[in-house]
């Protein structure tokens, strides 16, 4: 039986600079701190810690400290990127035996002080620590569980940065596009543990091309765009090759790309490269706006621990090839 799992936490990075890596989101996009009394409970003498809320998805951006640790570790041999990605587990000890059953085990666990953020009136006793899964060369990242804390948790707010508007100029996140070795065997290990299904199957055979297999696959709420390149070119399989699987980039779409640019630009942030898309053979073309711009890949990936890759809604009309609406 697979593993219930809940909505994404937040999308863990290891940066150069946390403090650069917010302003530009934010003099670019309007993105937000977020969760500052959270950020401050993890930030220490070994890392500093900040929330950035970037449309409905949290960025935990991890700046390491000292030369010890995963996130160190990642940092000083592949650079800037995404190190994990967090969820909440009904039981730890199920998931645990579900992941080893896959030849999965855990990278490390650790405890955390969760009576210094929860009332003791209503905090689990016996709250096992928080795992981290070793499953960055299986499925792109590293997944971060941990039961919740509480014994009873407040009613949701809107989105996962506690905000009930998105946060800055930007759609709900997209997908998280990943390079991988072989997608269909990554989708296999996510279905077989977290009942992941793949989606937005229609939308994910538009992208796929001699050049590289697409399937969109669901893990919680995200959406995971595996990207299995086919050909040896590109900036995809040039990651695969250099950095082994993980995060290319993150996808959101933007109300209008002109401006987008030129306030990404004002940063002294350029494209990686542009694209345009045939829309036209998956919504059809009487329903494309005229003049869609072409999308974007900014090269992020230093600043941020990702590429930003940005589109505009190429109708006006509602779409349903999409997991979540925009």
């Amino acid at each position: 039986m697979a593993e219930a799992i809940s909505s994404l936490v937040h999308i863990e990075l290891t940066v150069h600079d946390a403090e650069k890596a917010y302003r530009f989101l934010h003099n670019a996009f309007g993105a937000e701190k977020v969760q500052e009394e959270f950020a401050g409970f993890l930030d220490g003498p070994n890392a500093r810690v900040i929330h950035v809320g970037l449309g409905d998805v949290v960025l935990q951006f991890v700046q390491p400290l000292t030369q010890e640790g995963s996130w160190y570790e990642q940092l000083r041999n592949k650079g800037p990127g995404v190190h994990n990605l967090t969820f909440i587990v009904n039981s730890m000890k199920d998931t645990l035996k579900a992941l080893e059953g896959e030849g999965v085990s855990p990278l490390f666990s650790f405890p955390l002080d969760w009576g210094q953020l929860v009332p003791a009136e209503n905090l689990k006793p016996n709250v096992p620590p928080v795992y981290m899964i070793n499953t960055m060369d299986k499925i792109g990242f590293h997944l971060e569980l941990s039961e919740s804390p509480v014994l009873q948790a407040p009613e949701p707010a809107g989105y996962a940065t506690g905000a009930d508007e998105l946060i800055g100029k930007v759609s709900p996140m997209l997908h998280i596009e990943l390079v991988v070795r072989d997608a269909e065997e990554t989708y296999q290990f996510l279905n077989k543990v977290f009942g992941s299904e793949k989606v937005e199957i229609e939308f994910a055979s538009f992208l796929d091309s001699p050049f590289m297999k697409i399937i969109h696959v669901n893990l919680g709420d995200v959406v995971l765009q595996y990207c299995q390149p086919i050909a040896e070119e590109g900036s995809w399989y040039e990651q695969l090759r250099d950095k082994g699987p993980g995060v290319h980039n993150i996808t959101f779409i933007v109300e209008n790309m002109d401006e987008t640019m030129k306030a990404i630009e004002s940063e002294g942030v350029l494209d990686l490269f542009e694209f345009p898309l045939d829309w036209g053979q998956l919504i059809g073309a009487e329903n494309v706006k005229p003049d869609v711009p072409p999308v974007h890949m900014v090269n992020t990936m230093d600043k941020l621990g990702f590429h930003l890759e940005l589109g505009e809604k190429p109708t006006d009309k509602e779409v349903d090839f999409l997991y979540k609406s925009i």
